[in-house]
């Protein structure tokens, strides 16, 4: 099926299409519909495989799969490609629970002025949320007023192609915290990690009848974020920084050491309401979010986030983890970029469509004035000190709310 490119010129923006949804074996058809008028003179299919590897190997998620729908011969060389997957794109989520507004909106930075439709994702979409990704991968949350005495249903979804992995219920009050996703792509091993209370963790992976309490996770209490890469856990609360290894069959921790000296500690302060202001609507207080991030040397970075009270500029400091209780302030990520809601940085030098030095980040406003219905997402740019908005034209045309980052990926046949 052929995706509708809503493609627009700067003056025009186009109307959402209903028709045709975004899949994975047929992202971006627009080559593959083209016809070669003068077949005797030149075949595109016949050349030889190394060299479309080479150029495969080059190519960003949307051109990639373009070219792999051009012709079979370069799908059959594509199943041996590695793409380019370091450029974050954006997903919008539906706004309220109407079972026709069930899919997403997907943002390329490499095409300035297209969105994508993604297929339509089942009944239950519209009436979850997304609490963690992992490349094209959801891990799906029940919103609150859908559960019944505090039991959670989650799920794990592929936003192209919409297969579904459904997750054991558990009962916990305020659902799954910190959430951690993992997913192989080629054997849907799957590991999801989280916060089930203050002072208790609980995983599932994939052979599991049900969730399972991490005893060796004890004493990561208020635990506000956390990382996985390379089968490594890494667990940040305002004290200490805790990194345990995941590739044996029972997890054991092989570090701690503390931040206090590096972090910011938040005090609880007075709201103060302005003239005018409808109380406990849009009142703006002090907002501080230390986040774990994991760059691509393996080195651990600790991203301080704050918004002062009453305003919409956000400060970053970032601090790099030196040895056992010592740490460094960092001025420059150089040519990476910090993903922050996954954690980790992404190469971004020579890249159309992501800026190095910088940070990709969402954000929400407080719990109680329904965050996951209320974030938006930025771009901070660390040599000017200043944050960008992703081309804000395109995304408020269309009517969706909840927003975030993501590094998309495709399944292999």
């Amino acid at each position: 099926m052929e995706l509708p490119v809503l493609s627009n010129t700067f003056m025009r923006l186009p109307v959402p299409h209903e028709s045709g949804p975004l899949t994975d074996d047929g992202l971006l058809l627009p080559l593959a519909k083209k016809r070669n008028p003068h077949p005797q003179c030149y075949c595109w299919s016949q050349l030889p495989s190394d060299l479309l590897q080479l150029v495969f190997d080059r190519l960003g998620f949307a051109d990639f799969q373009r070219a792999k729908s051009v012709c079979s011969s370069w799908q059959s060389v594509s199943r041996n490609s590695q793409p380019n997957n370091q450029i974050p794109w954006m997903i919008r989520f539906p706004k309220g629970n109407d079972p026709d507004h069930n899919y997403c909106l997907l943002f390329n930075p490499e095409e300035k002025y297209n969105m994508y439709k993604t297929p339509k994702l089942g009944n239950d979409f519209s009436k979850s949320f997304c609490v963690a990704t992992y490349r094209s991968w959801l891990l799906m949350q029940p919103q609150y007023e859908y559960m019944h005495d505090h039991q959670f249903n989650l799920y794990i979804l592929h936003l192209l192609t919409g297969e579904r992995i459904n997750l054991p219920a558990f009962k916990t009050y305020y659902g799954l915290t910190c959430p951690i996703l993992w997913i192989d792509e080629k054997t849907e091993d799957h590991l999801v990690i989280g916060m089930a209370g203050e002072d208790y963790a609980v995983s599932f992976k994939k052979g599991d009848k049900s969730w399972r309490q991490i005893p060796t996770l004890s004493g990561i209490e208020e635990c506000f974020s956390m990382v996985f890469k390379d089968h490594k856990l890494y667990c940040l609360n305002y004290a200490k920084l805790k990194i345990f290894d995941f590739s044996g069959d029972t997890p054991l921790r092989v570090f701690k050491t503390s931040v206090s000296g590096c972090l910011h500690q938040p005090s609880i302060g007075v709201v103060m309401r302005l003239p005018g202001e409808i109380p406990g609507k849009d009142r703006r207080v002090a907002h501080f979010k230390n986040n774990v991030v994991v760059n691509l040397a393996g080195d651990v970075l600790i991203a301080e986030c704050h918004r002062p009270c009453f305003s919409n500029i956000w400060e970053f400091k970032i601090h790099k983890m030196l040895g056992n209780n010592e740490w460094e302030r960092v001025v420059s990520l150089g040519d990476e970029a910090i993903l922050l809601d996954l954690g980790i940085t992404v190469l971004a030098k020579d890249l159309l469509g992501i800026k190095s030095n910088s940070i990709y980040f969402s954000t929400a406003y407080s719990f109680f004035e329904d965050q996951y219905d209320k974030n938006e997402i930025f771009i901070f740019n660390l040599d000017s000190n200043k944050v960008e908005l992703p081309h804000r034209f395109v995304s408020s045309s269309y009517p969706r709310s909840r927003s975030r980052w993501f590094l998309p990926s495709f399944k292999r046949e």
